[in-house]
């Protein structure tokens, strides 16, 4: 079935970019299910808003065995699940966030598609912030949510079947000085083991914020010390 879709991502003035971002919706499905992915968690990963409620980050059904062995698989796909059955029917839904760093953009420009929109980096110890924002209220084509009172830019516009609209925007943010400390076990994709983390440049974490919202940081990551095991 057909899409429509905004991909965004952030660029430096001397081109160095994000990671790229695309939020989507399905037509002739007949529900207002919007998605959210970029493009290395496109191939696996995807933060999934559905019409009824259920919304959760999940690896894709179709790819989770062949993406891990029996052994290191996750025990269930679903990685997050929240609860939102008003989303559907509040005037305005901050659905989802995602934040990049002044730090955050690749030395070397990623390859995008034409429509990528652009968004510029932010100074040094600021952080940009794109905001997905249901609306199931209308509003008016040059108005957007935190246009006056956040100063957000828009980003674009997805309209909902059945009324309504995805909305994003962006606006600079303060940098946090610093965040807690976590650990764990990771498990790694079929073929990959802890002597390839050498090579990773990039992460994705997110969470739940107390407003409802699925928050997700890009980061520039640096490997250092040995990795093998």
């Amino acid at each position: 079935m057909p899409e429509r879709s905004i991909r965004f991502a952030i660029r430096t003035d001397d081109g160095r970019t994000s990671d790229i971002w695309k939020c989507w919706t399905t037509e002739g499905t007949g529900k207002r299910d919007v998605y959210l992915t970029s493009r290395p968690l496109g191939n696996a990963l995807k933060l999934s808003l559905h019409e009824g409620g259920q919304w959760h980050v999940a690896f894709d059904s179709r790819k989770k065995d062949a993406l891990f062995t029996p052994d290191s698989a996750p025990s269930s796909r679903y990685l997050g699940k929240w609860q939102r059955p008003n989303a559907g029917s509040e005037p305005f839904v901050l659905a989802s966030r995602v934040l990049f760093p002044w730090s955050c953009p690749m030395d070397i420009g990623a390859h995008a598609p034409a429509d990528t929109v652009w968004i510029p980096c932010a100074p040094e110890k600021q952080m940009v912030e794109v905001a997905i924002c249901l609306l199931n209220v209308p509003i008016r084509p040059d108005d957007w949510p935190g246009k006056t009172a956040m100063g957000t830019h828009l980003v674009g516009r997805l309209p909902l079947e059945g009324g309504g609209e995805v909305v994003i925007v962006h606006r600079l943010c303060p940098m946090w000085d610093s965040a807690a400390q976590k650990s764990g076990t990771p498990n790694y994709f079929r073929g990959q083991s802890r002597a390839d983390l050498v090579e990773a440049n990039r992460m994705v974490a997110w969470g739940e914020e107390s407003d409802g919202s699925i928050t997700f940081i890009e980061s520039r990551l640096v490997v250092s010390g040995p990795s093998a095991a």
